[in-house]
């Protein structure tokens, strides 16, 4: 799992990925922004719902406006005439059925036109002089008004000429006839509670509730949905009810809807949902599953098949192998053909090495095999021949030369018993060797010690011949010229080969007393070891030496250099860890 970013699956994704970011990107802003078209509208549904709520007083209270713009001219006209200025204002509040009061406040405060009563004085009045401050159109509300007595929603027109302030025109409307034209909300689709307020946030009229202070907010509240009435607001009473409260603009800077809904009511997705979001990521998720599975199905389960084959061949398994299905891609099925033909040419060159191996083994083996006979009919010859010398130093000349054709002979019959005649064993040669001269000598051998130490060290076959032809004229020499020490010690021969890694040390000693020498210093054999040393390449020492054990011994020490750890084992199994 280390390496899982090296995989073909994973880079197609990552690869997917980046190209579908500029899409998925889309598709989340897309989302982002149908989510805030329908967000806004449901809010534009719910302030068209909350004014759609006070659809009639609304009309009244336009109405009453308008009919104060309308009589102000009039009103002017007749101010010279109080009592004919009053009569008309009367005539008009009869003809109108709703309206309550009509009257027209002068510069002074006074207000001598108006529909019934006396004559009433607003000069110390605070609204009264607000509204002459800053003339503009507005609605009011009084509990008890100054002439009915009545709680009354006022509308008030500024009369002007130019900038000049002439007056106000007043217009009153009673509550009960606003209770007339109420509509009862009986729709889940409608608020519970609707009111009617003026610019400075105050209630004007309310929809059929006793209680305001269950429904309504906070005044901060109330300016808050004022000043931005496009927001839909969760808030507590002003006792404590968790309620939600909209707004909607009726008349801009003069009149506004308030609307008190429950506080599960009206529905709105005002959060962003993440399913919404998520279907892209669903989306590209899905593809890359869809790209994962599809890869797996097409390529990686065809290429792991092909690399199990492939790893199944390098470790050395020539069965036959498992062609690709005809439904895997084309490419594939090629690879496959291609990599079938190659190991069925590789299998057809191997069985043709095989046969040409097992062909040059049969015929070097059997080489051996013949030379081997020949040495053994020529050392017969020379022991017939030496039967016949009557010379000893003739026969004991014919004897060493039969000595030395039985020690060729028993190296190729060695070589020709060997199984592998690549780098061959030198200990199977030594102790073979050791065998026959040890049963050439076994009249001597009773009162012989014999120690010896083979290592297993492995020398080429263009080698061993020459160091077994040096180790047995060695032992040769050793097992003749053996002395018996002193004191009853008896003659001992100590045979040692090591391994010392890149070095091969073969050392073959005998004991020797103080006051001989060797006889075969400078002789034919010393001769034999020094050519065969120097045909190897071998360093070769012979003399005499002191041994911690033996005493005086004489000792031929021969060094050979070996090649680099690659045995043929090695050599058959490299490239086959896979």
């Amino acid at each position: 799992m280390a390496d899982y970013h090296n995989r073909l699956a994973f880079r197609l994704a990552l690869i997917l990925t980046i190209a579908l970011a500029p899409l998925g990107s889309i598709a989340v802003y897309s989302e982002y922004e149908n989510w805030e078209s329908q967000r806004e509208a449901d809010k534009s549904d719910i302030i068209a719902r909350t004014a759609d709520a006070v659809n009639g007083p609304r009309a009244l209270l336009e109405s009453a406006m308008g009919s104060a713009r309308v009589l102000s001219p009039e009103v002017l006209d007749r101010l010279t005439d109080p009592a004919q200025c009053s009569e008309y204002l009367a005539e008009a509040v009869s003809d109108s059925g709703f309206f309550s009061f009509a009257g027209f406040i002068d510069t002074d405060g006074q207000m001598t036109c108006l529909s019934e009563g006396e004559p009433v004085d607003f000069s110390d009045s605070r609204d009264f002089a607000q509204a002459a401050a800053s003339p503009r159109p507005s609605f009011t509300f009084q509990q008890n008004g100054a002439v009915t007595q009545r709680s009354v929603v006022l509308a008030n027109y500024p009369v002007l000429d130019g900038d000049r302030f002439l007056g106000i025109m007043s217009i009153s409307i009673s509550n009960d006839r606003f209770t007339m034209i109420s509509r009862p909300s009986t729709s889940e689709s409608r608020p519970k509670v609707a009111f009617l307020v003026n610019h400075r946030g105050e209630v004007l009229i309310q929809d059929n509730h006793r209680d305001p202070d269950a429904i309504l907010p906070e005044p901060e509240l109330i300016d808050q949905l004022i000043s931005d009435p496009r927001e839909i607001v969760h808030a507590q009473t002003r006792t404590g009810e968790e309620r939600t409260f909209t707004a909607a603009v009726l008349i801009p800077n003069q009149l506004y809807a308030l609307a008190s809904w429950d506080a599960d009511r009206p529905q709105t997705d005002t959060a962003l949902s993440i399913w919404r979001l998520g279907f892209p990521i669903l989306m590209w998720v899905a593809s890359i599953a869809v790209v994962m599975l599809a890869v797996h199905y097409l390529v990686v389960r065809h290429l792991k098949q092909i690399n199990r084959q492939l790893r199944s061949f390098a470790l050395g398994n020539r069965a036959a192998f498992q062609r690709l299905p005809d439904d895997a891609p084309r490419e594939l099925r090629e690879l496959d053909s291609t990599f079938s033909k190659m190991a069925l040419l590789i299998r057809r060159d191997e069985v043709e090495q095989e046969d040409a191996l097992r062909e040059k083994t049969t015929l070097l083996m059997e080489v051996h095999h013949r030379v081997k006979n020949n040495l053994q009919l020529i050392a017969s010859i020379l022991n017939l021949q030496s039967r016949r010398v009557s010379d000893p130093t003739a026969r004991t000349i014919l004897q060493g030369v039969q000595g030395r054709v039985r020690s060729l002979a028993t190296i190729h019959r060695t070589l020709y018993e060997q199984k592998q005649l690549s780098d061959s064993d030198a200990t199977a040669f030594f102790e073979t060797i050791l065998q026959e001269s040890m049963a050439m000598a076994q009249g001597d051998s009773d009162s012989l010690s014999l120690d010896t130490n083979f290592e297993p060290v492995a020398i080429a076959p263009d080698k061993i011949i020459p160091v077994a032809l040096i180790f047995s004229e060695a032992l040769t020499n050793a097992l003749k010229h053996v002395a018996t020490l002193p004191k009853g010690t008896p003659a001992t021969v100590s045979i040692n080969c090591r391994n010392l890694g890149g070095f091969a040390e073969l050392s073959i000693r005998n004991t020797l007393r103080a006051d001989a020498e060797h006889a075969e210093t400078g002789g034919l054999g010393q001769e034999l070891m020094t050519a065969f040393a120097l045909q190897i390449n071998a360093e070769l020492e012979t003399g005499p030496a002191d041994d911690g054990e033996m005493g005086q011994v004489w000792q031929v020490r021969l060094l050979l250099s070996l090649p680099p750890e690659e045995t043929a084992q090695t050599r058959k199994t490299a490239g086959r860890v896979l």
